[in-house]
């Protein structure tokens, strides 16, 4: 396996590191679980990634999201002072904004479309960021040229947002708590029946250790997985995987080769600050 089974060894510490934070919190409320992901992700994310508990907001004041959010530490520093304590909320911007996750201790069938939903609810607002081209080498010079899927796995523009559902555990098709991997896999396939194929999906659902969704495109017969949802004109849809307890591996490797990618835009620090002066 590539670079030492490197995925198989950044699950069994996300697993391990779980279980030595799961003797400080009860699992059972969300928000405990919430801090729980929050202490792991600062963890493995580099420095420059911050990580908090909180909602999205546009320069309009309009906010979403009440989960996970990773933004740019560096060009946002936040104003939260109780540095690392995730029982806290904030309000970081969408230019700042890199990925949304929301976390569940188990999902049930309920937790899953309120999942999706709210999912969508990011990805929309988010959505209103000016984008940041290919071949734009800064954000403050140039902009964004619609040059067509350069390289067909991947978006059009370098600032998409990765949304992410994870739980730790998933249930079956009639709503009970189960790690069976076929299971779970019959409830993802009867989910998937009735999602709506919409760019505002989510590009990974974790069933627990077991069991994945995630979104790829069809290609000359093949399918084909992505960072980001496609927008390459394919027929999209989910790879519903069975996993040998890697998951969580998955989850992670995939949410870090995402944020890698992502090149985000400037925040308008001057229209702020002009605005400031001009209404006083």
């Amino acid at each position: 396996m590539m670079y030492d089974d490197y995925i198989k060894k950044l699950n069994e510490k996300f697993e391990n590191r779980l279980r030595d934070i799961s003797a400080d919190y009860n699992f059972d409320y969300g928000d405990e679980f919430e801090i729980a992901i929050c202490h792991i992700l600062r963890a493995f994310l580099p420095e420059k990634y911050g990580v908090c508990r909180g909602v999205v907001v546009d320069r309009d004041g309009n906010k979403e999201g009440d989960d996970i959010v990773i933004y740019d530490k560096i060009k946002h520093p936040t104003i939260n002072l109780y540095n690392e304590d995730y029982s806290r909320k904030e309000n970081i911007p969408i230019e700042a904004v890199y990925a949304y996750i929301e976390a569940k201790h188990t999902i049930t069938l309920t937790q899953f479309d309120k999942a999706l939903e709210q999912v969508k609810k990011i990805k929309r607002i988010c959505s209103k960021r000016e984008k940041v081209g290919l071949y734009q080498s800064d954000p403050y010079i140039g902009k964004y040229e619609d040059k067509g899927s350069i390289v067909e796995s991947l978006p059009k523009y370098r600032n998409p947002i990765i949304t992410i559902i994870l739980g730790r555990y998933s249930v079956d098709k009639n709503d009970k708590k189960t790690d069976n991997p076929d299971l779970v896999q019959e409830m993802a396939y009867a989910k998937m029946a009735n999602m709506e194929k919409s760019h505002l999906n989510p590009e990974m659902i974790i069933l627990g250790n077991k069991n994945a969704m995630c979104v790829g495109y069809n290609s000359n017969g093949s399918s084909i997985p992505t960072l980001f949802y496609p927008d390459n004109g394919k027929v999209v849809g989910y790879q519903n995987l069975k996993l040998q307890d890697n998951s969580f591996g998955i989850f992670m490797t995939q949410l870090i080769a995402a944020i890698d990618w992502i090149k985000l835009g400037n925040i308008p620090w001057i229209k702020m600050l002009n605005e400031a002066k001009l209404n006083q």
